[in-house]
Formats: C-alpha cells, structure tokens, sequence
C-alpha cells in the first residue's frame, strides 16, 4: 500500500518519512524540493512536486487526480508525525478493553508501533473497508486511552493527519481549505453513511508546530470562514464545541455518535435537496 506525505515548510523537521522505507514525499513547488535535498534523512527519488496552488486540500485534490489510480487504497500521512503506538496482538483483536476499571490498559494503549506493523495494520483496514464499503479510515483522536475503549467506530471525525483512504473520486474542499479533513469527513458520511476510526492505534504528533500552514491563531480567521461555509453547506453535521484554548467560531464538532442518526440526516439532507459538493450522491 502506498504512503504518501504531504509537507510544506518542514524541510529540517519532517518526521513522518522515517518510519518507512517505501513513500511518496509531495511537495508544492521545486524550490521546496531544494530545500528538502539538504535534508539528508529524504530520499531525492521519493520526492514528487504537484506545482498546485499553497493550501493542504489543493495538494490533496491533485494526489487523488494525477498520483492516484481509480480505486487505489492509500496511507496519507501529514509530515509530522514522530511515533505511532498501537495495542499490541494479544489485545488488539478485541472488541474493547477495559479501560474504565483497569489503569494497566494505558501501557498496552502506549505501545510503541513500528512503520511496519502500522502498515500491516492498514492493510488490513482496507479489506475491512472494502468489504464494508467504508472508503475514509481514521484513527484516535485523543492519546488518552480512557476515551478509546471500543476498538472501531463507524461515525466520527476523521483526522487527516494519518487516514488510509481509497481514492473512490471523493472531492476535497478547496473552498475550506482550514477545515479540509471536517469536509472530507461530511462528504464521506453524506455520501456513504460512515467512515471508519481504530482507537487502538494513536499516530503520535506535534499540532500547530512551525511551518505547514501557519499557529493556530495564523489558521483561525480562515478556520473561521471555513467553519461557516461547512455549516452551511451540511446543516445540522456540525456543532461549535468549547474547547480549552480556542475559538469556538473556529472550531466543529459532529453531533451523531451512531449510524440511525447519519442515516436520519441523510435524509433530510436528500428531502432539502443539499448535495454536498457536487450533484452526484
């Protein structure tokens, strides 16, 4: 399965790439290539530029239509991520754990995964996704382990910074650019009815460091806007949680936690005539 890392700005500190003997490094531009070549850790060869215009779903949009064969699974991955952890063998083939009543969990939840049991990991995600027509695959969204008791979930945010999707012609928002992998997610949910997240692996990473697309308060008038456009654009998906540290205007939550619930608003979705990004749902 092919893995392929976006990165802008981090040509002294990309991580991602060193977990893997095999990727694809995309870059914006071919003086971003110059500066990625002093990095002695990135493999010339494995750098492609897109030339698409700045802006993370703009580099998505052009992976999916020039990088990508039709129906092609693949592991995307932001360029800074420094470790991943997973639950190891003899617990991950469990429904849920104990998390609640048992403190030792948090070890089993912290260990170490290597590059390669991460990608046998998504391998394996991807049959489960095949076979359950689920193209849009996530992992936790927290590293605390109290909140990830039930291996898979089926409605959910999907975190863009580590997915394995199946390039099935889904468009990214070019127009919400800030809040790219929340419309990934309410496309995939409009258009299938769920999505796929495994909290028993945790892609461990750096948030709003230096470089990529800007701080948190550089990214927020376009969080913002962008926030507004998906609210519009997908009534009643979405809510503003109240998160410590943030603007709640800048920040979406999705309401649903079960599958009647998505298939409720799909319906109405359907009975308004919203069609998402395009017509064809």
């Amino acid at each position: 399965m092919r893995v392929i890392i976006l990165s802008k700005g981090r040509a002294d500190t990309i991580q991602s790439h060193k977990h893997f003997e095999d990727y694809t490094l995309v870059l914006h531009t071919e003086e971003e290539k110059e500066e990625y070549l002093k990095n002695l850790t990135v493999s010339p060869e494995k750098i492609v530029v897109s030339n698409a215009p700045f802006g993370v779903a703009n580099q998505r949009q052009w992976i999916q239509d020039n990088l990508l064969e039709k129906d092609e699974w693949y592991v995307s991955l932001d360029d800074n991520i420094h470790s991943f952890q997973c639950v190891p063998d003899s617990h991950y083939e469990q429904d849920i754990l104990p998390v609640k009543t048992d403190k030792a969990m948090k070890d089993l939840y912290d260990t170490p995964c290597s590059g390669k049991r991460f990608l046998e990991k998504c391998q394996e995600m991807a049959v489960l996704g095949e076979s359950e027509r689920i193209y849009n695959i996530g992992f936790g969204t927290t590293s605390n382990y109290f909140f990830r008791d039930k291996k898979y979930r089926e409605v959910g945010y999907v975190i863009s910074k580590a997915a394995v999707r199946k390039n099935v012609g889904t468009p990214f928002a070019l127009d919400a650019q800030a809040m790219e992998d929340y419309a990934y997610t309410a496309e995939t949910l409009l258009r299938y009815g769920k999505v796929l997240i495994n909290n028993f692996i945790f892609p461990v990473a750096g948030h709003y460091e230096k470089g990529g697309i800007g701080t948190y308060a550089e990214r927020l008038p376009q969080k913002i806007a962008a926030c507004k456009i998906l609210m519009e654009r997908y009534p009643a998906l979405f809510r503003h949680p109240n998160k410590k540290g943030t603007d709640p205007k800048g920040e979406l939550a999705i309401r649903f936690t079960s599958l009647k619930q998505v298939e409720q608003w799909r319906s109405f979705m359907r009975f308004k005539g919203y069609k998402g990004q395009t017509k064809n749902i």
